[in-house]
């Protein structure tokens, strides 16, 4: 069994209720995997070829996850409870925040479909930054923080919706040019995940994830070191 099949079957467990029906296999094949690197011009990162393969999923997904850290957790003055199905205050000595975190997946049975699907909600409007040309695939948003798998590098990259506009507006980014973009995104914005595995234990596990360290505490490590 995949990384990818192995957190998957944790968020249906975790999660049932977000789904409809069991989890079924997805109808994507190498040979589409292969033609998506094609139309994009961008090899896939292994670990997301494996979730490509692994099930259907959900176009829209809105999943819990939970951030530690000096950089989203000190942010945010309040964590979601499960049981009062609502945002509340976080107590004094909080380790971090849980949020929602808005899952989009392109849905696509081939390969020429998955492409023409992804390339139609991410393509670049006029006046944006050309992310989808530049090898990001947008993955969801967070809090206002839109979340991207690079396929270069392979890993996680978030930007703000406003710092989306400051890029060109305030930066002087050209936005349409693959190169400034993939330049000011390496550089300049923070990379929480070191590949889609990783990402996949964020979103599927309720596992706590130190976004400035793009790594994953021990139990001891969160009660040392995080508590506050």
């Amino acid at each position: 069994m995949t990384a990818a099949k192995k957190y998957l079957n944790i968020l249906k467990e975790r999660e049932p209720e977000r789904w409809q029906g069991p989890l079924t296999e997805s109808a994507l094949t190498e040979q589409d995997l292969s033609e998506i690197e094609k139309g994009l011009g961008y090899t896939l990162p292994i670990p997301y070829r494996e979730f490509l393969l692994s099930y259907r999923m959900p176009e829209d997904l809105t999943v819990l996850v939970s951030f530690c850290g000096d950089s989203f957790a000190n942010s945010w003055e309040d964590t979601f409870s499960r049981e009062e199905n609502d945002y509340v205050p976080r107590p004094e000595y909080d380790i971090g925040p849980t949020v929602e975190f808005e899952w989009h997946n392109i849905k696509g049975d081939s390969g020429a479909e998955f492409l023409e699907n992804l390339k139609k909600e991410q393509g670049a409007p006029d006046g944006c930054p050309c992310f989808l040309e530049s090898g990001f695939i947008e993955l969801g948003n967070v809090y206002g923080y839109l979340t991207y798998l690079d396929l270069v590098n392979g890993g996680i990259v978030t930007i703000h919706e406003e710092g989306v506009y400051d890029m060109v507006i305030a930066d002087g980014v050209n936005g349409d040019s693959p190169s400034e973009v993939r330049n000011y995104m390496e550089l300049y914005r923070l990379y929480i995940c070191k590949d889609f595995n990783d990402f996949l234990r964020f979103v599927c596990t309720g596992d706590f994830l130190d976004e400035d360290e793009a790594k994953f505490p021990t139990q001891e490590e969160l009660e040392r070191d995080y508590s506050y």
